[in-house]
């Protein structure tokens, strides 16, 4: 394997290959490093473009677009690449739409367009779930559209930004997945569409749970509710079993996360402040665990929020929200439980013969 094809792997095969090796450990220790510092530089880079180019405010629009871009490297949605570039289209036009209407529509237009909206995005690219598409989507649904437009002066930097991306995740889809499921085409996955089928399942729940918390969050007129929405996102992955340890390790982490935050803000100088997003961001490519994902993400959602709250209310906001979040994704979890349960019970009895 060449130096190239470790900075592919993944932190958690990393890791795994530093763990055994014998003879390459140092080898292995530096494609750790080096992978996650390329990609915080390539990352910061691209995100820069789109806030020098469309505005501060479509810088979520880099976010968002830049998880896109990265994944479409090593996954496609399942099916012909010419389907898989109407289907991009459509997810980043709805986006589009979206980030600029669900701001002003009544709580239950919300709720449905949001349900409707992920049931779409779903159905489109996440045929295989284990790969990680459906975190990617739902993460940048959310912080796109909860970051919308405010005037009607930058709605077009907003579509100049979408389309912009689109130009750039369409190029790495063809250069790297067109030569994949030439055989499938969409037609299919709506032909066979059920649920019954356990992915489509899965979209239910995660789109539900999202939505749920989201909406909640319009309701209570929580500050930042699209941490509600990650949080159901990040509990809703494909995994079903232990969601509730799950979310403590989630809640606990964001505890962690929020409180070292808050004391580097306080005790930290403050030219050096802005340092605490990228070292966390570097720090978030090295580690494959769970609990420390989820402390070292806070720092990201924390530079940004502290602006506008003050660093001990957007410590204490992210807390809260995320508690409210977890809340909403275990009642949710429970319910399509309880629901498979019953369908089972009633597949497996049998069938009365006269």
């Amino acid at each position: 394997m060449t130096f190239y094809e470790k900075l592919q792997l993944s932190p958690g095969v990393l890791r795994e290959k530093i763990k055994h090796a014998k003879s390459e450990k140092k080898q292995w220790l530096w494609a750790l490093f080096l992978r996650s510092f390329l990609i915080l530089v390539f990352a910061i880079g691209y995100i820069s473009l789109f806030s020098v180019l469309f505005g501060a405010e479509n810088s979520y629009v880099g976010v968002g677009s830049f998880c896109m871009l990265l994944s479409l490297r090593f996954v496609n949605y399942g099916y012909h690449i010419v389907d898989s570039l109407v289907a991009l289209f459509s997810v980043l036009s709805l986006f589009l739409v979206n980030s600029i209407i669900l701001s002003s529509v009544s709580v239950g237009s919300y709720f449905l367009i949001n349900l409707l909206s992920l049931l779409f995005i779903l159905f489109l690219t996440t045929s295989f779930p284990e790969f990680g598409n459906g975190g990617v989507y739902a993460f940048s649904y959310i912080l796109i559209t909860s970051n919308g437009p405010h005037t009607i002066e930058q709605i077009l930097p907003r579509v100049q930004a979408i389309y912009f991306a689109f130009v750039l995740c369409a190029f790495v889809f063809i250069y790297k997945q067109q030569k994949n499921n030439r055989n499938v085409r969409l037609h299919h996955l709506v032909k066979n569409y059920s649920l019954k089928n356990k992915t489509y399942t899965w979209q239910l729940r995660l789109a539900l749970g999202i939505t749920f918390s989201l909406t909640l969050g319009k309701i209570l007129l929580v500050p930042r509710e699209m941490w509600m929405g990650f949080a159901s996102m990040s509990l809703l992955l494909p995994q079903t079993h232990f969601l509730l340890s799950r979310g403590i390790k989630r809640f606990l982490g964001v505890i962690l996360g929020s409180s070292i935050f808050v004391f580097f803000f306080v005790f930290l100088p403050k030219e050096f402040v802005f340092l605490l997003g990228p070292v966390a961001g570097f720090l978030l490519g090295l580690t494959a665990n769970y609990f420390w994902a989820s402390v070292l993400n806070c720092f990201g959602a924390l530079s940004a929020a502290y602006v506008l709250f003050g660093s001990f209310p957007a410590g204490f906001l992210r807390i809260s929200n995320n508690f409210i979040g977890l809340l909403c994704t275990l009642f949710i979890a429970l319910l399509f439980k309880w629901w498979a349960e019953k369908r089972d019970k009633k597949e497996k009895q049998p069938v009365e013969t006269m």
